[in-house]
């Protein structure tokens, strides 16, 4: 009983009133503190209205049906306890809303986001002003600083060179003779040799072109304003703003489940938090990153690795959000198994999948990036095909360390080697080259006849004309030859004054032009000698077609002459897209659920329910 009764009325008060029937029995208890009315069935059910709680028992079945509409509205808590299945069928829409009583929650939680946004975009900001933007809706960081030095020039090139004070290239000073004495030809003593040194040099900017770095990497910049504070910044707007918003967000605080098993006949649409989280994720740099990216044939240095620039993109922690976090975890194994309409998974933010092997197959695979694709193992990739493996790029396709090639090669264009080239055997097309001119001492064959005059002693009845023949060969070498070349078969050969010019003769005609073949020369029958500087070319030698049906298949409109880059390859095909209207819309499906302002969450004005509000 009440004591607050019993001190008021000075005394308890007892009445009860039973009204029994053999079907049941009904029950008014009218004692002070102990109100309650009851209903007894005769199977023992019953239903009980007392002071402290409102109960029902049904010994079997229990139905219920309403014609129209239902509204329940719990203040607090509500424990449901079901021993056996279940089963809940919706004809219609079914909604489920949790986390928040009234929709000045969410626009807290909007608030919230719009307070904490700059914070956001500071934190995406690079820590230095190395330049670049962070995605998605980002903001821009300056460049304001130094480049680094160039790093192409930190590679070690070994060539023969000329040695310096020498003769720059070989020069014959005289005809060479051949005689019974010497042999100039075999010495070389009539030549002006170059003498060859073996030497160690770096690419300077002849080779590639500017002093410094075509990235950003290690350069020398100012830090980002906008970082110096940033943590300080941070706390005072917790403590000033975020805070207070949190606590109107969440008011008591979330309440936490258990299991769910769900079918449902047609779709589902779930909304996890009261705002999307689409700060930026990323910062790029389209610039930022040095790497080796061509080996390029320089006049200076010769065969060089040219250093190009790359982006460089960094992940963003704006992971900081009050609401919208799915967790979950299997102890052992989660399946998924979806129909032929596919599945897509979407994120303005980073993706992780780790496990201790990854498998993916499929008909086609598509890996499509922006900023690049890195594939790394620190103990091997394997890439196998029972069919093709294609390496398409507009520019060159860079091997470093070396290559290596079991079987056969295949090059349609050409190929410059810096190093020493070992072959076995050479096939090539026979070229008629002739030598330079050399004076050869030779003898006088037997029975060789010839008019002379011969002369005997002193005076002229001493002379005499008349015609020789030679009973035996002369002495050998004591006749000298009329000064003349001859001619040979060799490899078709074009031969420079000295290593220096291979360099510009490759340059020259276009070595390092991506999207252009270099083609071989024409057989030159009868040359001799280096290749005149004047005839380097400078630009691509103009095409004949063999005939009116020869194709060019090489796309001409993707690079200039310079190797400039025109247009981009053709972007292979997207299935699916992070168009905005798209990405929305599942959530718009469930947005409207979420009540505005002025609304509550379940309209409690309906007929007969005006005395619950």
């Amino acid at each position: 009983m009440d004591k607050n009764v019993k001190d008021a009325a000075g005394e308890q008060y007892k009445n009860k009133v039973v009204w029994n029937q053999r079907g049941a029995s009904m029950e008014v208890n009218n004692s002070s503190g102990e109100e309650q009315w009851s209903v007894t069935h005769y199977s023992g059910s019953n239903i009980k209205i007392t002071p402290s709680v409102n109960s029902e028992l049904a010994t079997n079945n229990k139905q219920r049906k309403v014609v129209n509409d239902e509204f329940n509205l719990i203040g607090n808590t509500k424990n449901t306890f079901i021993g056996g299945d279940n089963i809940e069928r919706v004809v219609g829409s079914s909604i489920r809303q949790s986390g928040y009583s009234n929709p000045e929650q969410v626009e807290a939680m909007k608030e919230w986001k719009a307070q904490y946004q700059p914070v956001a975009e500071r934190n995406s900001m690079f820590r230095t002003q190395v330049g670049g933007v962070s995605y998605p809706n980002g903001v821009v960081t300056p460049e304001n600083g130094t480049r680094d030095q160039n790093p192409a020039k930190n590679q070690e090139l070994y060539r023969n060179r000329v040695r310096p004070g020498g003769h720059g290239k070989a020069k014959m000073t005289e005809v060479p003779v051949v005689d019974n004495r010497v042999n100039q030809v075999a010495s070389l003593e009539t030549f002006e040799l170059p003498t060859a040194q073996f030497q160690v040099s770096n690419p300077n900017e002849e080779d590639y072109g500017e002093s410094e770095s075509p990235s950003t990497e290690n350069g020398i910049y100012e830090p980002t304003p906008e970082h110096a504070t940033l943590g300080e910044d941070i706390k005072r707007l917790q403590d000033t703003t975020l805070t207070p918003l949190e606590q109107k967000i969440f008011g008591d605080g979330a309440h936490v489940g258990g299991d769910t098993q769900e079918f449902t006949f047609r779709n589902v649409a779930i909304n996890i938090g009261a705002a999307i989280n689409d700060y930026p994720s990323i910062r790029t740099n389209p610039k930022g990153r040095a790497i080796p990216g061509s080996v390029n044939v320089g006049t200076n240095a010769g065969s060089f690795m040219k250093v190009e620039a790359i982006p460089s993109v960094e992940e963003v922690d704006n992971s900081r959000f009050p609401v919208g976090t799915r967790s979950t975890t299997v102890g052992n194994r989660d399946v998924l198994e979806v129909g032929s309409g596919g599945v897509q998974i979407k994120t303005s933010g980073s993706m992780e999948i780790g496990a201790t092997m990854y498998k993916l197959g499929a008909n086609q695979i598509h890996i499509n990036s922006a900023e690049g694709v890195y594939i790394d193992s620190p103990a091997v990739v394997s890439i196998t095909s029972r069919n093709k493996i294609s390496l398409t790029s507009n520019k060159q396709v860079l091997i470093n360390p070396s290559l290596g090639v079991q079987n056969n090669i295949q090059v349609g264009g050409a190929a410059y080697l810096q190093g020493e080239t070992y072959l076995h055997h050479v096939t090539a097309p026979q070229e008629i080259q002739t030598t330079e001119l050399a004076r050869v001492f030779a003898k006088l064959l037997k029975g060789l006849s010839f008019e002379c005059t011969h002369t005997f002693g002193t005076g002229d009845s001493t002379k005499a004309s008349g015609t020789i023949t030679l009973s035996d060969d002369s002495n050998d070498k004591h006749v000298q030859c009329e000064d003349h070349p001859h001619n040979f078969y060799n490899l078709p050969l074009r031969l420079t004054t000295h290593d220096g010019d291979i360099a510009k003769v490759a340059e020259g005609e276009n070595i390092n032009v991506d999207g252009f073949s270099t083609p071989a020369q024409a057989v030159a029958n009868g040359g001799s000698g280096a290749t005149p500087q004047s005839s380097r070319p400078s630009s691509p030698r103009e095409l004949v077609k063999q005939s009116p049906n020869t194709l060019l298949p090489n796309n001409r409109l993707l690079v200039t002459a310079t190797g400039a880059l025109k247009q981009a390859s053709a972007q292979v095909e997207k299935f699916g897209s992070f168009a905005k209207e798209q990405l929305e819309a599942p959530r718009d499906a469930v947005q409207s659920l979420i009540p505005g302002p002025g609304q509550s969450t379940v309209d409690l004005q309906a007929a007969g329910t005006s005395e619950m509000a």
